[in-house]
């Protein structure tokens, strides 16, 4: 069985770029390590499931900052 889900990762930069990628993983934390990997200097790195309903990486970066 194949457990592996599609997700949306965005590695944001130092120098206010960003990188997107679509990448299949098992889990948010897998993806997110993959983009560690990819990106080494990036200072932050977002991940969303794209199965689930559309959110925007904002309110990732909201819960991250101690909001709701």
């Amino acid at each position: 069985m194949n457990d592996r889900r599609w997700y949306e990762a965005e590695a944001l930069m130092t120098d206010t770029t960003s990188r997107r990628h679509t990448m299949q993983g098992v889990s948010e934390a897998e993806v997110e390590q993959g983009m560690m990997n990819l990106y080494p200097d990036a200072v932050a790195i977002l991940v969303r499931d794209r199965t689930r309903p559309k959110a925007r990486f904002g309110s990732y970066m909201k819960r991250a900052q101690g909001g709701v």
